[in-house]
């Protein structure tokens, strides 16, 4: 009976504190340098990169293929293009 009670009062006071400041998102540092990194602007290498793998996916599905020996062909040419 004790256990019971114990039981209730427990949950009682968890339901009863705020929970909201638990939750709240709290700015670090780590945050902010992430935010960083990744506002960060692309070098034209990087940028060359992210277009080609964006075409790979059209090609992908307009030729059919699958697997690295065709990816790295077709990544060979799209940046040396």
């Amino acid at each position: 009976m004790l256990r019971y009670l114990l039981a209730a009062a427990l949950a009682g006071a968890l339901i009863a504190t705020p929970a909201a400041p638990s939750f709240a998102q709290v700015k670090t540092e780590k945050s902010e340098k992430t935010e960083k990194k990744t506002a960060k602007k692309l070098t034209p290498q990087q940028q060359k990169m992210k277009d080609c793998a964006g075409k790979w996916g059209d090609y992908k599905k307009e030729k059919k293929v699958k697997g690295r020996t065709e990816y790295n062909k077709f990544m060979s040419g799209c940046l040396k293009g």
